[in-house]
C-alpha cells in the first residue's frame, strides 16, 4: 500500500521560509553595497565528507588538533550526511572509543565513551555551554560533534571521567544560499529540512527548519517531531561581535523497552540470551500504551570582544527547557516461577508488566560563561592563557505522583493483552543542582619543540533533593578543585609526543525505586577520579591526522549495602573500576578522492573495589573488550560527481551480567552508500542512497545494566534503505 506524507505546520512554514530567504538571497547577491562581516564565520558549506576538521573548542586550549596533548574526536556535519546519520546511536558507528549505553527506539540516547556512561547533565555542552543531554538532540542545526575523550573535570567541572561531548551549531556564513533536502527510508519514513542563509544588512541569519514521519521495523513505535532554530551574528564594531541562537524541537514516539536474560536455572536471575525474536516485537504494545513525548526549547547569547591583536573576551549564557511525558508499558523482572526473577525474564519467556506514567516533567538548564584569553611572554617564554569564571543551574520538577503499578504478565514469544493501571500513587523525587566555577588554563613554549598544559577548575556545589510532599529533604554544599597537566614534546614538525595527568569529578543520586533502596532519590556527594593518558600523533600529510594514545582511569562509584530491613543503602564511592586502555586513529583525506576516518579501541575495564567481594577483577558490564571502526569515502574520477563510501564496525567482549557468565557473541556490520552531484535545471542536486547493515546481520547490539539494576538486550537495525536528494538554490 503507498503512504503519503502530510505536511504539518512547520513543514509548511520551512517551504514558505525557504522561497522567502531564497528570493533574499538573490537579490541580496544583486546589490553592490559591501555588508559587514560576520566575525563567527570561519567555515564555508560543504556537502560531502571531506574530513578536513583541524581545531576544536571541546578541549579548552588554542593549540591545533595536532599539536594538543589530548584524545578529541570531531564528527562534522559532512560526514553526518554522508552517512545518513539521524541519532546519536548512529554517530557512535564513527568511532571506536564511542558506545551504546541503553539506547533504544524512542527513548532518550545516552552514550559512553572508553567504557564509562556520560552523565546527561554534566558531560555534554551546546558552544561550550553546559546543557542537559536528557531530551531528543537534533542534528539539522549542527555544525559539528566534539568528542574530548577521557576526564574533563578541567573543561566541564563535575562531570562523568569518560569525556565531554561539544555540539557546535551552525553560524551564519558570508554567502547567501539556501538548500532544501527530502528523505525517505524502505518503512515509510519522511523528512523534510530547510538550511537557508542570508545577509539582513549587517546582520547574518542561519536558518533550519526539519519535519519528519518516523518509521521503523518495531510494532506501533511510529511518531513524528519537528525542529525550527534561528542562529544571528552581527559586528557590533570592528571588534566586537554579537550572536544569538534560538531552538525548538518537538518529538513524540512510543520507546521499545530491551528485553532481558532467561532464567533458565531458576536461581532467580537471567543467565541465557533468548533465542530470535519476533524483529518487530514491541512489548510497549498494549492498546492503552502512549508515546514518548518530549518539547525543548534553548536560547543562546554570546559576545565576543578582542581588545587587541594578543587579548580577546567572551560572555555567553543559555537556558534550555523541556517538558517530557514519559509513558511505557515497562517489562521487568518476572513472578510467575518458583523463584522471583530479578533482574531478567522466566525461563519461558514470561515478563512483567508496569503501567509507568511520568507526565508533565519539567527540567531547566541555566549556564553562563565569561572567560578571557591571550598571548603574554615571561621569562623569555610565550604563553597562551584563558581565565574565566562559569556557572549553571539545574531545576528537575517531576509531577506530585507518578504511576508505576503491575498489570500482569505477557511473553516475548506470545505477547498477551493487559489491562491499564494509570493510578498514580508514587511520589516522585525534585532536585536543585547549583554550581559557580573559576577555571585558568596555561599553554607555555618552553622550546622549540616543548611546550607544557596546565590548569584547573574549581567548582562551589550546591544539591539539593527531597519528595513531592517535601519529605526526605538532602542538601549538600562541596568545594571540589579538578586540576590537568600534560607536556607536549614534538620532535619535528610533524610528530608530536605526550603525556598528561588529570582529575575529575561527578555526583550520584539514588534512584527513585522505594522497593529497591533505603535511601531512594537521595543525591549523593561528589566523588573524584584520576586519569593517565600518554600518546602520540603524526601528520602523515597536511590533510591526514594518525594518533595514538594509552590511558588508565580510576573511577569511584556507589555502591549497596546491606540493611536488615533486606533493602540495601546505595552509598557513595562503595566500589571502584579501572578502565586501561590503547586508542588509535587515523583521520583525513590520503588523496583527492580517499578520505578516510578509522580507530581502534582494546580496552579492559574492571573493578577493583566493591561491597561484595566477587565483583572485585570482573568486568564493567556492556564494554567491548576492542572495538574498530573504519570509514572511507571514493570519489569517482571516470564520472564527475559519483562518490562511493563504507562504514565498516566490529566489536567484542561485551559481558552481560556482573560475574561475565554472559557475553554478547562478537558482531560486525557494513554500511554502503553512494551519491551523485549533478546540475538540474541549474540547480546544483545531490542525490544520496544509504544502506544500513548491508547483509542483514541480527545480532545483539548492547546490553546495559541500569543504575537500579536491571539488564536489557537491544537488537541490532535490520537492513534499512534511506534515500535522499539535496537541492541548492
Amino acid at each position: 500500500m503507498a503512504t503519503t506524507f502530510t505536511p504539518s505546520p512547520i513543514t509548511a512554514v520551512a517551504a514558505a521560509v525557504a522561497t522567502a530567504l531564497a528570493t533574499t538571497n538573490a537579490v541580496g547577491q544583486t546589490t553592490t553595497s559591501s555588508p559587514q562581516r560576520v566575525d563567527t564565520v570561519t567555515i564555508t558549506a560543504k556537502s560531502a565528507p571531506v574530513l578536513d576538521i583541524d581545531n576544536a573548542d571541546v578541549g579548552g586550549f588554542s593549540a591545533p588538533l595536532a599539536k594538543t596533548p589530548q584524545s578529541v574526536t570531531v564528527i562534522g556535519a559532512d560526514l553526518l550526511a554522508g552517512t545518513a546519520t539521524q541519532s546519536l546511536s548512529n554517530l557512535l558507528k564513527l568511532d571506536a572509543s564511542l558506545a551504546d549505553a541503553y539506547n533504544t527506539t524512542g527513548y532518550i540516547e545516552s552514550l559512553s565513551v572508553r567504557g564509562f556512561l556520560l552523565d546527561q547533565a554534566g558531560n555534554f555542552c551546546r558552544n561550550g555551554l553546559a546543557i542537559s543531554n536528557y531530551a531528543p538532540i537534533a542534528l539539522e542545526n549542527k555544525e559539528r560533534i566534539e568528542v574530548l575523550k577521557g576526564v574533563a573535570g578541567l573543561q566541564s567541572g563535575v562531570s562523568a571521567p569518560g569525556g565531554l561531548v561539544n555540539y557546535v551549531t551552525k553560524a551564519p556564513l558570508r554567502d547567501a544560499f539556501t538548500t532544501a533536502t527530502l528523505a525517505t527510508d524502505e518503512r515509510g519514513g519522511a523528512r523534510v529540512h530547510v538550511d537557508s542563509n542570508v545577509m539582513l544588512g549587517s546582520i547574518g541569519a542561519r536558518l533550519n527548519v526539519a519535519a519528519e514521519r518516523l518509521r521503523n521495523q518495531f510494532d506501533r513505535a511510529g511518531g513524528d517531531r519537528q525542529f525550527a532554530s534561528l542562529a544571528l551574528a552581527t559586528q557590533l564594531s570592528a571588534q566586537t561581535s554579537l550572536s544569538a541562537d534560538f531552538e525548538y524541537h518537538r518529538k513524540s514516539q512510543p520507546s521499545v523497552p530491551g528485553l532481558g536474560l532467561l532464567d533458565r536455572d531458576g536461581d532467580g536471575g537471567g543467565d541465557t540470551l533468548p533465542a530470535p525474536v519476533n524483529p518487530r516485537l514491541n512489548l510497549n504494545n498494549q492498546s492503552w500504551s502512549l508515546p514518548f513525548q518530549a518539547k525543548v526549547t534553548t536560547a543562546e547569547l554570546a559576545l565576543k570582544h578582542r581588545f587587541n591583536a594578543d587579548w580577546s573576551a567572551r560572555v555567553a549564557a543559555n537556558v534550555q527547557q523541556s517538558r517530557i511525558n514519559d509513558r511505557l508499558a515497562f517489562p521487568d523482572g518476572c513472578s510467575n516461577a518458583p523463584t522471583y526473577v530479578y533482574p531478567g525474564l522466566c525461563a519461558n519467556g514470561d515478563v512483567d508488566v508496569y503501567d509507568f506514567r511520568s507526565e508533565g516533567e519539567k527540567r531547566k538548564v541555566a549556564s553562563w560563561d565569561a572567560s578571557v584569553a591571550g598571548r603574554f611572554n615571561a621569562l623569555g617564554v610565550r604563553h597562551d592563557a584563558r581565565f574565566g569564571l562559569s556557572g549553571r543551574s539545574v531545576r528537575n520538577d517531576l509531577p506530585p505522583t507518578q504511576a508505576y503499578n503491575y498489570v500482569g504478565s505477557t511473553n516475548i514469544f506470545a505477547p498477551v493483552a493487559l489491562p491499564a493501571d494509570p493510578s498514580l500513587t508514587e511520589l516522585n523525587t525534585n532536585s536543585r543542582e547549583r554550581a559557580v566555577e573559576g577555571y585558568a588554563s596555561l599553554q607555555s613554549d618552553l622550546g622549540a619543540q616543548l611546550q607544557s598544559f596546565a590548569g584547573v577548575r574549581v567548582s562551589r556545589l550546591h544539591r539539593a533533593s527531597e519528595r513531592s510532599d517535601g519529605s526526605r529533604a538532602v542538601a549538600y554544599d562541596q568545594t571540589v578543585a579538578t586540576p590537568w597537566a600534560g607536556l607536549a614534546w614534538s620532535p619535528s614538525s610533524a610528530t608530536m609526543l605526550y603525556a598528561s595527568w588529570g582529575q575529575g569529578a561527578e555526583l550520584e543520586a539514588v534512584p527513585n525505586r522505594p522497593s529497591r533502596f533505603v535511601n531512594y532519590g537521595e543525591a549523593l556527594p561528589a566523588l573524584k577520579s584520576k586519569q593517565v593518558e600518554i600518546g602520540g600523533k603524526w601528520q602523515l600529510n597536511p590533510r591526514m591526522l594518525l594518533t595514538a594514545a594509552a590511558f588508565s582511569i580510576d573511577k569511584p562509584y556507589a555502591d549497596d549495602v546491606a540493611t536488615t530491613s533486606g533493602i540495601p543503602r546505595r552509598v557513595a564511592g562503595g566500589k571502584e573500576a579501572r578502565h586501561r586502555g590503547v586508542e588509535l586513529a587515523a583521520t583525513g583525506r590520503l588523496d583527492e578522492a580517499l578520505s578516510l576516518q578509522a580507530s581502534l579501541m582494546l580496552l579492559d575495564a574492571k573493578y577493583t573495589r566493591a561491597v561484595d567481594p566477587a565483583l572485585v577483577d570482573q568486568r564493567v558490564t556492556n564494554v567491548p573488550r576492542s572495538k574498530a571502526s573504519l570509514f572511507a569515502d571514493y570519489k569517482v574520477a571516470a564520472v564527475p560527481g559519483l562518490a562511493l563510501n563504507a562504514l565498516a564496525t566490529y566489536e567484542s567482549g561485551k559481558t552481560a551480567t556482573a560475574d561475565g557468565s554472559v557475553a554478547l557473541p562478537s558482531a560486525w556490520q557494513l554500511d554502503a552508500g553512494v551519491r551523485y552531484q549533478v546540475k538540474l535545471a541549474g540547480k546544483s542536486t545531490l542525490w544520496r542512497l544509504n544502506v544500513e547493515n548491508l547483509t542483514n546481520r541480527v545480532y545483539w547490539r548492547e546490553a546495559p545494566t541500569t543504575y537500579w539494576g536491571g539488564v536489557y538486550l537491544f537488537p541490532s537495525t535490520p537492513r534499512t534503505v534511506r534515500a535522499s536528494v539535496t537541492v541548492d538554490f
